[in-house]
């Protein structure tokens, strides 16, 4: 089993997604946020997980936030990262040491609508299909290899809390079908 590490800020519903059942090669252990008041940390404390945050406004500059958070990965023997809405680009530095063995969920059909607000820019942009893409990550905005992606219509009558719900819904299924067939 690869000891793994959820990186989120506040996404509670999908991390809860991901700890709801149990995956044939990844074993999670811990979560990281870089936000001292987040819901994941109650959520790691119910799961009787590790987890520790590190908030970049704490550190000088980008690699020593980083430096951190992967002397913490290194003492825990965290070989794979997922990145649940951590809404936060990380450096070459940080890649490098963990090559093809970091993933990330995001709200749009990507290449579209790359960046921190994937429901609000698909929504505002009127598009019919959107959803969600899972890829691994590298030090661009949301340009690694796609792994998986899934479609969610937008309704005609649809809010944007509406459409942002579904698209929500097949995110939390489509990284639980990635992690039970990710090869670590």
């Amino acid at each position: 089993m690869c000891r793994t590490a959820i990186f989120s800020t506040a996404d509670s519903r999908l991390v809860s997604a991901i700890l709801s059942k149990s995956y044939p090669n990844i074993e999670i252990h811990c979560i990281i946020t870089n936000k001292p008041d987040s819901q994941v940390i109650d959520i790691a404390r119910r799961h009787n997980l590790k987890w520790a945050c590190f908030d970049q406004t704490k550190y000088s500059n980008r690699i020593d936030h980083e430096q951190a958070v992967l002397s913490f990965l290194k003492k825990e023997n965290v070989k794979f990262c997922i990145f649940a809405h951590y809404m936060r680009l990380i450096t070459k530095y940080f890649v490098d040491r963990y090559p093809n063995r970091i993933i990330n969920i995001h709200p749009s059909l990507l290449p579209a609508f790359k960046g921190a607000k994937g429901y609000q820019d698909a929504f505002n942009a009127g598009v019919s299909t959107s959803g969600c893409t899972i890829h691994y990550v590298d030090e661009g905005l949301d340009t690694g290899d796609i792994i998986l992606q899934r479609s969610v219509p937008r309704l005609q009558d649809d809010t944007f809390e509406a459409f942002q719900a579904r698209v929500h819904g097949v995110e939390c299924e489509a990284i639980q079908t990635v992690l039970h067939t990710v090869e670590v």
